[in-house]
């Protein structure tokens, strides 16, 4: 398969994904961060990026992906509860974590395969 249409493709996916994103950042985020209250990383991205673009909610959608994906390292740094994260249910998780982990894989496979092609020439 050429280079071209993967970049094509994958750049396809991340504009596909942005309604995704936006959908759950508007309907779920609030309900997520009632069960990370107690979780000074998540509190935080609230307050800093709420009077941004749809009061930040697609920022604070990936910042509680990133702690549900990764919750013992934020416990480490003492940001997190990892008793809070498990409490989320999983239908919930699974809206927070999928529509990021798509945008992500897209991003990275776009990145690269452009990456690829300009230094092929």
């Amino acid at each position: 398969m050429n280079l071209e249409f993967v970049s094509i493709w994958s750049a396809i996916f991340v504009v596909l994904s942005l309604p995704i994103n936006f959908f759950v950042a508007c309907v779920k985020v609030e309900e997520v961060e009632g069960y990370l209250k107690y979780s000074s990383f998540v509190v935080m991205f609230k307050y800093m990026f709420q009077g941004g673009f749809f009061d930040g909610k697609v920022k604070r959608l990936f910042a509680v992906a990133l702690v549900i994906l990764m919750p013992r390292v934020f416990q480490w740094r003492g940001l997190v509860l990892v008793d809070d994260v498990e409490n989320i249910p999983r239908s919930l998780r699974l809206w927070m974590v999928i529509p990021f982990l798509f945008t992500m894989f897209s991003l990275v496979v776009m990145i690269v395969s452009g990456l690829l092609l300009i230094y092929r020439c």
